[in-house]
């Protein structure tokens, strides 16, 4: 009985796990839009495409949810990109160290199947104290999708003040006929940034160490020796499709979640971003789509650059390579 007890006051005495969510509101979205705003709208067909964004209070779970939405004329008959950016309101950290953030998407192609529009979206933590800009999460959807939640590791700094900022790119692979209208409509709800509080984080087993080091043993520094590695050539171009092999090293220790990007050169996109989730040891095949307008700068490429970006057991890290193109 007397070791009972001491176990009860052990079990009192032991910190209890505690976080906290930014931005307030959580993200749920149910009640109104929670400060987030829309920063930027654009498409690059004048007067036939138009871009918005804001709170739709129908759709979401629970209800409510933020939306980027991109309206088609009846007249169109070439591809259309437009570009929605949606910011939640700033908020100050008061811890620093490891963070998750979550979120739930969907997109609906609306009347617009045939023209096969696509969703390109990412999600970046602002550090507007340092002026940082780090990418948490990205992926393509293609065609109609339900909701669909993911998660994303983050760093955070105490007493910085920061803001999320999701960008959706809404773009045709199939050229319009003048036949089509309607509007497409890509959904964002249950965003929201955890951060545990000091002392009150996850127990490791004490192999661990710096960024990431929840029990795993890897860190920013060691993964970003390893993230060149995890992007294999040569890559296949077919039509408009890039062909990439995509593995995650067996030194990594954890599941590697890669997201991909080919570049004409830094900063200068040729392709869509893909994003996926690559088991320790193992290799995936990624498809990437050409930008209709860098496919002609590609054809004369013998070789591309890619941007990769690399998340492991909470560590993250971005590394680029070229890689030789072929033909097929």
């Amino acid at each position: 009985m007397l070791a009972v007890a001491v176990l009860a006051l052990l079990a009192l005495a032991a910190p209890v796990a505690a976080a906290d969510t930014y931005p307030d509101g959580g993200g749920q979205f149910n009640g109104g839009a929670e400060g987030w705003q829309v920063t930027g709208a654009s498409c690059d067909v004048s007067a036939l495409c138009t871009a918005s964004g804001g709170y739709d209070d129908s759709d979401g779970s629970p209800a409510g949810s933020l939306s980027a939405n991109t309206t088609i004329a009846l007249n169109l008959v070439s591809l259309f990109h437009s570009t929605v950016t949606l910011q939640s309101p700033d908020f100050k950290v008061s811890d620093a160290g490891a963070a998750t953030l979550h979120l739930e998407r969907r997109f609906d192609a609306g009347s617009l199947g045939d023209l096969a529009p696509q969703l390109d979206y990412s999600v970046e933590l602002l550090d507007r104290t340092s002026g940082k800009r780090s990418t948490l999460t990205s992926g393509v959807i293609e065609g109609n999708s339900g909701w669909q939640g993911e998660d994303a590791g983050a760093t955070v700094e105490a007493g910085h003040t920061d803001a999320i900022v999701i960008t959706a790119r809404t773009s045709s692979t199939v050229a319009g006929s003048g036949l089509l209208a309607g509007t497409t409509s890509a959904r964002f709800d249950n965003v929201a940034l955890t951060v545990n509080r000091a002392g009150g984080g996850e127990s490791g087993n004490g192999s661990g160490g710096g960024a990431g080091g929840r029990g795993g043993g890897i860190d920013d520094a060691r993964l970003a020796t390893l993230a060149p590695a995890t992007v294999a050539g040569p890559v296949q171009l077919r039509g408009r499709r890039l062909f990439v092999k995509a593995r995650c090293p067996r030194k990594v220790g954890h599941a590697c979640r890669i997201s991909l990007l080919g570049l004409l050169k830094k900063h200068r996109p040729a392709t869509t971003r893909r994003t996926v989730k690559v088991a320790k040891g193992k290799t995936k095949r990624l498809v990437l789509r050409v930008k209709p307008r860098a496919k002609t700068k590609l054809m004369a490429r013998r070789r591309l650059l890619f941007k990769v970006h690399v998340r492991a057991g909470g560590a993250q890290a971005t590394a680029y390579k070229r890689l030789r193109l072929i033909r097929r």
